[in-house]
């Protein structure tokens, strides 16, 4: 379970995270939405740690942040960047072994097969070339599934995307949110996705928070909610200018 409590977050005088507070209960996907800039990532890096809120709380299986990195009790993150992130000096094969290297128990033939399944598990193993090739030798889509399995390889127990569909063309978008979900059904992980895709949202949340001016203004599950949106929802939902959401100097 992943909890915000009346987060609170500025960056140079500007307010990005306002008393934002929302849980995400554990094994299941909670997507926030939202238009670009509004403070999405940011609670993304929060949560894992790389920045530290100005007030509130963050908790992970109860846990506060801050004393289960102390302690080692917090449980294993991982994270899917926008970017992908890959190393573009190590192969596809070294990207994934990385992180299993670090671990210190593995041999390397386990560290092989490891890298292995979990690239079957996202449509990538029948290439055995594959593993000799350096990211910038991969797709935009195959790069992004290569950054999935090198965060699956370490066996998270809460999975944070940030913008996995982002300059992806619908059909590659569509097979990364059906791959987000099969990693879901499989592993049963708590997740946390960032995303101003509405489709990917709907396609892949068990509920949905729109967040807007550093607060979540309008949230539901996601086979209902767009039925149900208000004001700023729907203004966003239809890519209208007129409406509440300001066009003009940011979110």
């Amino acid at each position: 379970m992943i909890q915000l409590e009346n987060v609170c977050f500025t960056l140079a005088g500007r307010e990005i995270l306002s008393q934002l507070s929302f849980t995400v209960p554990t094994g299941r996907t909670y997507v926030l939405l939202g238009p670009s800039g509004c403070g999405k990532s940011t609670v993304l890096r929060l949560v894992m740690g790389l920045i530290k809120p100005d007030s509130g709380r963050i908790l992970i299986n109860g846990v506060p942040l801050e004393e289960g990195k102390n302690n080692r009790r917090g449980p294993r993150r991982g994270m899917v960047f926008q970017s992908a992130a890959l190393f573009d000096f190590l192969s596809v094969y070294e990207n994934i072994a990385l992180g299993l290297r670090k671990k210190g128990n593995l041999s390397e033939a386990e560290i092989k097969n490891r890298v292995q399944q979990e690239l079957n598990h996202v449509g990538l193993g029948a290439d055995p070339a594959l593993l000799s090739k350096t990211p910038a030798e991969l797709s935009g889509g195959m790069r992004k599934r290569v950054a999935i399995a090198r965060t699956l390889a370490l066996d998270p127990e809460v999975i944070l995307y940030d913008e996995p569909t982002t300059g992806l063309d619908p059909i590659m978008a569509g097979l990364i949110n059906d791959l987000i979900l099969r990693v879901h059904r499989r592993l049963k992980v708590t997740s946390l996705l960032v995303t101003h895709d509405l489709n990917t949202a709907l396609q892949v949340a068990d509920e949905i928070g729109f967040l807007y001016q550093g607060k979540i203004r309008e949230s539901g599950p996601a086979r209902i909610l767009p039925e149900q949106a208000g004001p700023l929802l729907r203004q966003f939902m239809d890519g209208r200018l007129d409406g509440p959401i300001s066009t003009n100097g940011g979110w």
